[in-house]
């Protein structure tokens, strides 16, 4: 069987206030094989192509209410219709006319009388076009898929392989040679630690992004404990940036009361909180405020001094995989899901989160809105 017989017919709407004529052409495209449809005004004409969205629009130029070029204006005004393939259909044969109707972004000018077989033609042509613009923006696409995935695939290997050699080194270290010195010892007990501190953050953020995807929520409000839930994480992260001498801040609410779901809520923090150490330059300063936001509710800012993030960038770097998506030689390591998987976790708790204008570095805020406990 002939794959071509499988395919949808194309839809024509066809938009002439011409009766005879508008029968007329409706006959022959249906004989083409097009699914055709017909209007004998302008203004519906418009709110017809905005309902169906046909893959073609045949035009006529004179018409009562709205001529044919004031038809195409108002379509490529609508961002529904604006790439909708547009041919004008006229007795006005003037070289003015039909450079009115190309610049007015028309894909073909057919002139009245037309030979049916042109007409035929000119469609084919136009849609063999589209279809060579589709593939070539389809191959582009690709591309870039193949791209982004390569470099994910490059730098999560990266990100897994280099805290388990650290790990490794240190435990074989340690358990090979012989220490008199109990603060050698102790010292690469501690980077196995820490190092797998770090491979557990990346391995517990696939499983979210991968819990997020299969439709899981994460709105289950519970009580946080801040020693547990927030101090705790916090001084977690500050270990493994102290060689950068950060002058941190921390100021809690006395008293502060917040219902989310734990784990959530340690992850999201942690980043937010990664995030500002991770750039901010050494022996500067980290600014870290947890406030409250009415019934359950919290507010977490974190301000860094670091080099910051161009307004033009504030919402890119929400989409996951972004920073990976800036190439494998990029200056600071990570995947790239930390900022879009604190903001999944707040936008679920009826809260965001956004980068607030600053003059210097960088300011985070998480908000999560009030809510009562799901269980006392």
């Amino acid at each position: 069987m002939n794959p071509n017989t499988l395919k949808k017919p194309q839809t024509i709407l066809i938009i002439d206030d011409d009766k005879p004529m508008l029968l007329g052409l409706k006959t022959l495209l249906e004989r083409g094989n097009y699914n055709v449809m017909a209007c004998d005004n302008s203004l519906d004409g418009i709110k017809m192509a905005e309902n169906i969205l046909p893959d073609l629009i045949v035009c006529d130029i004179m018409m009562p209410f709205m001529d044919g070029f004031k038809v195409r204006e108002a379509l490529s005004a609508n961002p529904l219709t604006h790439n909708i393939p547009f041919l004008f259909l006229s007795a006005r044969a003037s070289l003015d006319d039909k450079l009115k109707g190309f610049e007015d972004g028309a894909d073909d000018y057919i002139t009245k009388p037309f030979d049916p077989r042109e007409l035929i033609a000119r469609i084919n042509a136009v849609f063999r076009r589209q279809d060579k613009s589709h593939q070539g923006a389809t191959e582009e696409i690709n591309r870039q898929i193949e791209r982004i995935q390569s470099e994910i695939t490059h730098n999560f290997s990266h990100e897994l392989r280099t805290p388990m050699m650290q790990i490794l080194m240190s435990l074989d270290m340690a358990l090979r040679d012989k220490y008199d010195d109990p603060d050698e010892l102790k010292y690469f007990v501690e980077t196995a630690l820490s190092r797998s501190h770090r491979l557990y953050t990346l391995i517990d953020d696939l499983t979210f992004l991968g819990n997020y995807d299969m439709g899981n929520k994460f709105n289950f409000r519970q009580r946080i404990d801040i020693k547990n839930d927030f101090n705790l994480p916090v001084a977690l992260r500050l270990d493994q940036y102290k060689d950068k001498n950060l002058k941190v801040e921390i100021n809690v609410a006395e008293g502060i009361k917040i219902h989310a779901p734990r784990r959530e809520f340690r992850q999201a923090c942690g980043h937010l909180i990664d995030n500002g150490l991770k750039f901010s330059p050494p022996m500067t300063s980290v600014l870290i405020d947890l406030a409250p936001n009415g019934d359950g509710g919290c507010i977490l800012t974190v301000t860094d001094y670091g080099q910051g993030i161009p307004a033009e960038f504030h919402e890119m770097v929400f989409k996951r995989y972004y920073q990976v998506s800036q190439g494998i030689s990029r200056e600071y390591g990570g995947l790239g899901v930390g900022l879009p998987i604190a903001r999944i976790i707040a936008r679920a708790l009826d809260g965001d989160v956004t980068i607030l204008p600053v003059e210097q570095g960088c300011c985070v805020r998480m908000v999560f809105g009030p809510a009562p406990l799901d269980m006392p």
